[in-house]
């Protein structure tokens, strides 16, 4: 009984795990680490604070709200979760295709604002990451998501909170090669889904 318990205790954990990894990847906090600097550029250091935690906070609302009321729209669609694993794992192809290759924004001044767009949305809570906490969500449960939702954003609140630090460290191009290695990394966690979601509609 007790070696039951713990099996179940370290599966458990490890849906946690992979789950915040999952999320934590697409949102790709470290590659959007120049990016962030270059739309903050002209903000004193408090104006920068607020708007990072403005993003934040507009990221993770969005993150809940298809979290959990991804499951009312499918239903409503009558749209089958495998697929919508494999249109979201097709979706997450994209954006690691995007992350493979050298970002593209047209950066204005740095103005008020900038902490719910682009910042929140769609640099932290884009496509990628709001299709994955609904398949989260569906395949792994509430508690598992939005452990997955609150860790990841701490961990991005952390990097970005000290972007100007690890941009003097990684510089352009150690940036510009951890975000290809995270693109490389959703686009396994792509196809995974996409998988996953072809054997659900094989099953069933």
């Amino acid at each position: 009984m007790m070696d039951m318990s713990v099996g179940l205790s370290l599966s458990h954990g490890q849906d946690l795990l992979k789950a915040f990894i999952i999320l934590f990847v697409v949102m790709d906090p470290a590659g959007n680490v120049p990016i962030f600097i270059a739309v903050t550029r002209s903000m004193e250091k408090e104006a920068r604070k607020r708007e990072l935690n403005h993003a934040v906070m507009v990221a993770t609302l969005l993150l809940l709200l298809f979290a959990f009321l991804g499951k009312f729209v499918l239903d409503v669609l009558n749209i089958r979760l495998s697929s919508f694993m494999v249109a979201g794992g097709i979706l997450l192809l994209l954006v690691s295709f995007d992350l493979l290759r050298e970002h593209k924004y047209i950066l204005g001044e740095a103005s008020r604002g900038i902490g719910a767009v682009p910042i929140g949305t769609p640099l932290l809570a884009g496509p990628g990451a709001l299709t994955t906490v609904m398949v989260i969500i569906q395949s792994k449960g509430p508690l598992v998501v939005l452990f997955a939702i609150f860790s990841a954003i701490i961990a991005t609140k952390l990097i970005l909170g000290q972007s100007e630090r690890l941009y003097r460290i990684m510089g352009r191009e150690g940036s510009e090669v951890l975000s290809r290695v995270m693109g490389i990394l959703v686009a396994a966690i792509a196809i995974q889904f996409i998988r996953d979601g072809i054997a659900g509609m094989i099953s069933g």
